[in-house]
């Protein structure tokens, strides 16, 4: 049987400014993660020692690194067409893997095996695992509140700078239809932690992040108080973009806040974009969470070679929605916001 960590409302972890360290969830985290290696629960080995690259050209500091073994070793993800689609359990899902691959759960004082920590078995870097809330209940790969908060405990549980939570949509390079988010350590700061974002809409405290033609509402939380109050105002964009039918991932890390000087926080940032259909693979950039975070695996060395930050930036613009559709979407979220 796995074990249980209690989430500590009043020892929250919010620098991304202190030094590399480590504390009892993220060595829980990482025992458990190497145990889960030793017993061959994998589909590759991977380790710290690969080749590795920072773009920073114009102080983006977007870190790239050459990982093959995740595109040809990895699960074949299921193509998708919607952005919502019903639960199937006769496709692979978390109810079918072994419990050999749960890590532990995050618990509170009333509920025990609520959120649930796996192994990635396809990992794209050392202890990336994936986040399962209620896995019981079958929930297609649609954001709720409950998982919002489930990030929100996860990042802040860690005493580790660099640590985020990120969701994927389906069409938006989610490769199971079971709700999840995934957790990863990044190696460096990334720069979604400082960079500045604009003031968006004032009474929700909602700002936009609009450096790329592909944009992402952002909002930010200051202490555990925060987090029901915005997991909410997330959760409005998010259940808005897949009533659309449009495809977005959402970022969780410690950062700047985006109003308050030397102040801690938790940065969400809410990506909308093109959807891409059943799956499909590029061969230099594929933005999912993670990759939109500012860490991006590649596949092909000649690309981990060749590529650039104005490469990097035509890609990512290149998944932008077309201007009338996202002028849209801002303005059909400021009326949600509203509410």
């Amino acid at each position: 049987m796995w074990q249980h960590f209690q989430f500590n409302q009043k020892s929250l972890h919010l620098s991304c400014h202190t030094s590399e360290q480590l504390n009892e969830f993220d060595m829980l985290l990482r025992s458990e993660w190497d145990r889960a290696v030793t017993e061959g629960l994998f589909t590759f080995q991977i380790t710290g020692d690969v080749q590795r690259r920072i773009l920073d050209e114009d102080n983006l500091h977007y870190i790239i690194e050459l990982n093959p073994d995740r595109y040809g070793k990895r699960r074949t993800p299921f193509p998708f067409e919607h952005v919502n689609t019903p639960f199937d359990s006769l496709k692979f899902n978390f109810n079918k893997i072994k419990d050999a691959e749960i890590l532990f759960s995050l618990d509170n004082e009333q509920d025990h095996d609520k959120y649930l920590v796996i192994i990635n078995n396809s990992p794209i870097r050392p202890y990336h695992v994936l986040l399962v809330p209620h896995r019981e209940l079958e929930q297609a790969q649609v954001l709720n509140i409950d998982c919002i908060i489930f990030g929100l405990e996860f990042v802040a549980s860690s005493a580790h700078p660099y640590i985020l939570a990120g969701f994927n949509s389906l069409c938006g390079y989610a490769s199971v239809n079971h709700l999840h988010l995934h957790g990863v350590y990044i190696p460096h700061q990334f720069y979604l932690q400082t960079i500045k974002c604009s003031v968006f809409h004032t009474k929700s405290n909602c700002y936009l992040l609009d450096l790329f033609d592909t944009q992402a509402f952002a909002f930010q939380c200051a202490n555990v108080y925060d987090f029901q109050r915005t997991a909410e105002s997330v959760y409005k964009i998010t259940n808005y973009l897949s009533l659309q039918n449009i495809a977005h991932n959402v970022i969780i890390a410690k950062g700047d806040s985006f109003s308050l000087p030397s102040t801690d926080v938790l940065r969400i940032f809410i990506w909308f974009r093109q959807s891409i259909i059943n799956g499909q693979m590029f061969d230099r950039c594929n933005f999912a969470c993670i990759e939109l975070a500012g860490f991006m695996p590649l596949q092909y060395e000649c690309v981990f070679k060749d590529l650039d930050e104005t490469a990097l930036r035509e890609d990512l613009n290149s998944i932008a929605l077309p201007g009338e559709r996202q002028q849209r979407v801002k303005d059909d979220v400021v009326k949600l916001l509203d509410c």
